[in-house]
């Protein structure tokens, strides 16, 4: 979650379960299917973390966060491959493989916008106040689009595909990860580069501004997390996760990441199911 308090975790295994990351306590296993794993391909928290959402490739569940009941249930147009939910708790922006992001309100099924690529949308994301959402598309494209409108307000052509998209809180900084090429922030207004991090992708595979804009984490499919200085592109620190299976040193890449209300530390989720503590 935004805050670092709850992880949600996809298992081949048991399907999805929910964690108290304060305390280590597993609180909830949510299935789509009863007693039937299923293939979680995406999971987001509102920004709360109130609600969070999970998909596998052709449906998504809304679930409470707090009971740890399911509030709805929902085919979708096209196989899912990225998830984001806005502030209200119901809407989510899905990224589909169909060339397109559906804005959904999960509590009645509305599509509010469909938001055209060209190529599959692979990642998406939303601005804390729910008002702008960017995407990114094997089509190289990222967009920047009103979610009041459906409009598209910027967008950039980078060459390659695009891997990983995130946005400030309140909208202004965009960062790209392309793969094969440059990770970089951007002024999302203007669609200006303004900071190049790396020239070359080191395969980046989860991205969190800090809630105010100031700080970013990236971290990679290699296990590194680095701590980035908006303002300036200046990387501030840079830590590599313990590998579990000293065979397999780089074996689980790093998937979610949060600051914490504890100045100077993060928490990084990685696939082996292992989360670390970084910083003070």
């Amino acid at each position: 979650s935004t805050d670092g308090r709850f992880a949600l975790v996809g298992s081949l295994n048991h399907g999805a379960s929910l964690w108290r990351v304060t305390d280590y306590e597993r609180l909830y296993d949510w299935n789509h299917q009863k007693d039937s794993p299923v293939e979680l391909v995406s999971a987001a928290f509102s920004p709360d973390g109130t609600r969070a959402v999970t998909a596998d490739p052709r449906t998504l569940v809304v679930w409470d966060v707090n009971t740890g009941q399911s509030l709805q249930f929902w085919g979708t147009p096209g196989k899912v491959l990225a998830t984001a939910m806005l502030p209200n708790g119901t809407d989510v922006l899905l990224g589909l493989d169909d060339h397109s992001a559906l804005l959904f309100d999960s509590s009645d099924g509305t599509h509010k916008h469909t938001l055209l690529h060209e190529g599959e949308v692979t990642t998406v994301a939303v601005s804390a106040d729910g008002r702008v959402a960017a995407t990114g598309s094997d089509d190289n494209r990222s967009i920047l689009w009103s979610l009041e409108s459906g409009e598209a307000l910027q967008e950039i052509d980078h060459g390659n595909p695009v891997g990983k998209v995130a946005l400030s809180g309140d909208g202004s900084w965009l960062f790209t990860a392309i793969t094969n090429d440059r990770v970089a922030l951007w002024d999302a207004a203007s669609g200006k580069l303004r900071h190049v991090l790396h020239r070359k992708n080191p395969g980046v595979t989860a991205a969190r501004f800090s809630p105010d804009g100031t700080r970013l984490l990236v971290g990679t499919v290699n296990r590194a997390v680095e701590l980035w200085q908006v303002s300036s592109g200046k990387r501030l620190n840079r830590w590599k996760l313990k590998a579990e299976n000293p065979w397999y040193p780089t074996g689980a890449a790093v998937l979610s990441l949060s600051f914490t209300d504890r100045v100077g530390q993060f928490r990084a989720l990685s696939g082996d199911g292992r989360l670390a503590v970084l910083g003070s």
